[in-house]
């Protein structure tokens, strides 16, 4: 028996490993990573009960799915860091389980053992893969609702439509823009039954996008709401030839477009040059199957990007943010990797084998650059050391610690937890947005004069516009820098 073949008969061990490597590839570039402000958030609101959860997540601009799961997650494995950044790697982990059944659906099972190294060593995938946010979950339920939908349109059986139904609609509880896989699912729908000259009154999966919107509707006020109020900070920008490139670049080797050198840069160029090469030259000699498959892909990845343009375009304000395209990010890398590998015995084996290696070797090297940049926020080009800070600051009763605005308190609160850690604000905070958890805290202050402590200690980011003056009868002790972040020590002013 040839090892292939016995690689092949134990394809599920294969999935099941190539599932584990991803937890502990996501986990291991975490190390080190200090919880930032949108993990912050979605701690804070994990925190609460479940009806003032809701209530928050109706005024801000993601639905609550993801907080809901967080909250029982962490009520079974712990409010730990390690636990709480275990549900987006088990998430990704299975991810990866589920592309790899997608692709031995569409193709075989030896092109998709083939195709798991480009699966497991995806920086952009294991960005998010540790992130306590909800896009590693949300693309887990994009695939999961992908698979299941293979299986409805090949045996057309009610509960198969039911369940994709049901996940449609838990995508867009956890996520508005996952709405860019259903509408490539719709497309490769109508395509397919249009080729297999179905009449339309004979389509039965348009009732599972009724079933889906039924099961949504008891939400459909707050999404109108939330589309007609956003409380998006204003970050996300159109879809440019810069961004694309910024996506190749981040996807590749997890850094941003005007940070690569001119070597990486042809590198990467000469890659995709080469992916093109290899897909045009096999294309015709692919059996039909493959045909198929490969199409299918390219609708998931090529419908969801125009999606992502069109809804920058004017007159509308662009909502484009790269990680916005998380759920997606598993069904590019398994396209490049299906074009490479379905090219070595369709296409030309010595470029296919030099574009496989290339391809691997930028991918590992994104990941190693992705466990030096870690949680880099490349919008305020900050990288948060709230961890580092908090070994550095001893709490006890003599001192207040006060975070310079609400931004400052939620990206530092989870360390701060055994603290009496303040935050100011002259205003009151309404209730909306990202702040919103903070409207009424009773850690809020808005004068020195309700420091009482004769300690104090000012946490600020180093960018001019700091908004809380200690007390003038304080005495500044000693200030420390980490990157971007400070900390100021004061002592009360002996008389």
């Amino acid at each position: 028996m040839k090892i292939t073949t016995k690689i092949a008969q134990l394809w599920w061990v294969w999935l099941l490993l190539a599932g584990a490597a991803t937890y502990v590839l996501a986990m291991w570039v975490s190390i080190g990573q200090s919880v930032w402000f949108d993990e912050g958030y979605s701690i804070i609101l994990a925190q609460q009960p479940v009806g003032d959860l809701l209530a928050l997540t109706a005024v801000d601009a993601h639905p609550p799915f993801y907080y809901l799961l967080l909250k029982g997650w962490a009520g079974i494995f712990g409010w730990s860091e390690f636990a709480l950044r275990s549900l987006s790697a088990v998430a990704a982990g299975l991810g990866v389980i589920g592309v790899g059944l997608i692709l031995r659906k569409l193709f075989s099972t030896r092109v998709a053992l083939a195709v798991l190294p480009f699966l497991v060593f995806a920086p952009f995938v294991l960005r998010y893969g540790y992130e306590i946010r909800m896009y590693a979950v949300v693309a887990l339920i994009a695939i999961a609702a992908t698979l299941v939908l293979f299986y409805a349109v090949k045996q057309n059986r009610l509960w198969q439509w039911i369940v994709y139904a049901a996940l449609v609609a838990l995508g867009m509880y956890t996520l508005y823009m996952v709405v860019v896989v259903w509408v490539a699912h719709v497309v490769w729908l109508v395509v397919r039954s249009h080729k297999a000259k179905q009449p339309m009154l004979q389509w039965r999966w348009p009732l599972a996008y009724i079933g889906a919107v039924i099961l949504y509707l008891p939400y459909i006020s707050t999404f109108f709401y939330q589309m007609t109020n956003s409380a998006l900070p204003g970050i996300g920008g159109p879809v440019t030839m810069t961004t694309l490139v910024n996506m190749l670049t981040m996807y590749g080797l997890y850094t941003p477009e005007w940070q690569m050198g001119a070597y990486l840069s042809l590198l990467l160029l000469a890659l995709l040059v080469g992916v093109v090469y290899l897909f045009v030259s096999m294309r015709r000699r692919l059996p039909r199957q493959y045909k198929t498959g490969l199409l299918f892909l390219i609708t998931i990845v090529g419908v969801a990007m125009a999606v992502f343009v069109a809804t920058s375009l004017p007159p509308r304000d662009p909502i484009f943010i790269l990680r916005y395209t998380a759920h997606i990010a598993l069904f590019c890398y398994g396209l490049i990797g299906v074009i490479v590998v379905l090219a070595w015995k369709y296409g030309n084996k010595r470029v296919a084998t030099i574009i496989a290696v290339g391809l691997l070797f930028v991918a590992v090297l994104g990941v190693l650059q992705l466990q030096k940049t870690g949680n880099l926020v490349f919008e305020r080009l900050q990288h948060p050391q709230t961890a580092q800070i908090r070994e550095n600051i001893t709490c006890d009763d003599s001192t207040t610690i006060v975070a310079d605005d609400p931004y400052t308190y939620i990206d530092s609160v989870f360390y701060f937890k055994d603290c009496d850690l303040k935050f100011y604000s002259a205003t009151p905070i309404e209730k909306k947005g990202g702040y919103a958890p903070l409207h009424g805290s009773t850690q809020r202050i808005d004068s020195d004069t309700q420091i009482t402590t004769p300690k104090l200690i000012h946490l600020y980011w180093n960018n001019g516009n700091e908004t809380f003056i200690p007390p003038a009868n304080f005495t500044l002790k000693e200030t420390r820098a980490y990157d971007k972040q400070v900390v100021s020590e004061y002592v009360l002013t002996e008389e």
